[in-house]
């Protein structure tokens, strides 16, 4: 009987690991084809993980809470079923249990890094230049943080998790060793100033070095008292990650009152009460479509055009912020749109928007109206080139020629844009295009 691995499933573009959140089996339950094994937490949903095949449960090579890398084998099903996966992943299916039991055993079966001896040796040496060589190794979002805060170099620890992740027991190994070897350092350091006969020449080089190391900044919270939810911390920390590299980013924001008294005539008319932010949506995917600078992205010293016109749609979520895409909002009719974004906010607030949504976009749409803000700049998420911020619809006050006081209905827009790939010019250009489409809303409708 063949012992089939399940697998961590990659659930989105993004996702690169996932935690299990709770197994709904035990070793030697009896399942089915189909059967729901375990629910997976990713960086953006938590999802049911289903079996392969029918047989038994050999073995669950993971606990609970443990963040495993996509294509990384979780489980064991013994089965009369042909293995249909193979080695699809790599690594060889018969040695998949072996990888999971090794917490640091397997270590030795791999590439003989010898991580923590290098980090209690060279405890004076955890500088954040110091640079080693090699590829970066993947490790779990925390784990990366903590080897950050604390000036470790991911390729110097010894990684124990699946495909040579590096998790966050194995950081904190290496700061305890770390940290071992500061105060006995220390200790031997005090020793010798203080005329003691344990000092020989050897000992003092490293006592310097050791002493600045401990003046480092320190992080007190451990991640258990880190504020926010697992799952906060996990959006928090994927949100970090996309737009690290923003502040790189040249931006420019323009803001226009936009007058939409015509827009909300149609609304009620022709549009058939569409949503202000489907409109919004669909009048910046017009831009995009018809402006190749503004869909571009800025690479190797150019514009690179984009084939497809993709919105991403900021939406808030009790989980943290989730950034679903609509995938060319402006090639579908204004009803399908409206129907697709009121779907896709519900889904994303219940916690059960499709996987699928998420991935790659040319630009955002991003609106605090709802929250009660009038304006605002949304930055821009690499490699897109705009951004739209979306503020309160409500009627403003307007004061005629005649000096007559009027009402209408308005909102303010923030347009940003990637300097490298547009000025302040054509920020204020496209909103005026957004202006005219807003007094034409046919040309909205489809």
């Amino acid at each position: 009987m063949a012992e089939i691995p399940l697998t961590m499933p990659k659930m989105s573009m993004t996702m690169e690991e996932g935690t299990i959140t709770e197994w709904q089996v035990a070793e030697g339950d009896q399942i089915a084809k189909g059967d729901v094994v375990a629910v997976v937490m990713t960086d953006k949903v938590d999802m049911e993980v289903e079996s392969p095949a029918a047989g038994v449960v050999a073995k669950l090579l993971h606990a609970e809470g443990d963040v495993v890398a996509v294509g990384a084998h979780i489980a064991l099903v013994a089965s009369e079923e042909e293995d249909l996966l193979g080695d699809l992943f790599g690594g060889g299916a018969g040695t998949a249990g072996e990888n999971a039991d090794a917490d640091g055993e397997s270590a030795t079966a791999d590439e003989p890094v010898a991580a923590p001896s290098r980090a209690a040796t060279d405890s004076a040496e955890p500088a954040p230049g110091a640079a080693l060589d090699g590829p970066m190794p993947p490790a779990v979002p925390l784990a990366r943080k903590l080897a950050r805060d604390h000036g470790l170099d991911l390729r110097a620890l010894t990684a124990t998790g699946p495909h040579g992740t590096v998790r966050v027991k194995d950081v904190k190994q290496a700061i305890a060793e770390t940290d071992a070897a500061r105060v006995d350092v220390a200790e031997r350091g005090g020793t010798q100033g203080t005329g003691g006969s344990t000092g020989p020449a050897t000992c003092s080089t490293p006592a310097a070095p050791a002493a600045g190391a401990l003046a480092a900044p320190v992080v007190d919270a451990s991640p258990e008292q880190l504020l926010g939810s697992v799952r906060e911390r996990r959006t928090r920390q994927m949100t970090a990650a996309a737009m690290a590299t923003t502040p790189l980013i040249p931006q420019f924001t323009a803001f226009r009152s936009m007058d939409l008294s015509t827009a909300a005539r149609a609304r009620t008319g022709v549009l058939k009460g569409v949503s202000w932010t489907t409109l919004l949506v669909r009048a910046y995917a017009l831009l995009l479509r018809g402006n190749e600078q503004l869909n571009g992205s800025w690479a190797e010293g150019g514009v690179r055009r984009n084939p497809t016109v993709d919105v991403v749609l900021a939406v808030d979520t009790p989980g943290g912020l989730l950034v679903p895409v609509l995938r060319e909002p402006d090639l579908q009719s204004i009803r399908a749109l409206d129907a697709e974004v009121r779907r896709i906010g519900a889904s994303a607030k219940a916690g059960t928007v499709d996987p699928s949504l998420f991935g790659p976009a040319t630009g955002t749409v991003s609106n605090l109206g709802g929250m009660g803000v009038d304006r605002f700049n949304a930055l821009i998420t690499p490699p897109q080139a705009t951004a739209l911020s979306v503020g309160t619809v409500g009627f403003v006050p307007v004061v005629g020629e005649d000096g007559t006081v009027t009402g209408r209905m308005s909102c303010e827009l923030g347009l940003t844009i990637d300097h490298r790939v547009a000025d302040g010019a054509d920020a204020a250009r496209a909103l005026q295009e957004i202006q005219d489409m807003l007094d034409e809303p046919l040309r909205l409708a489809l």
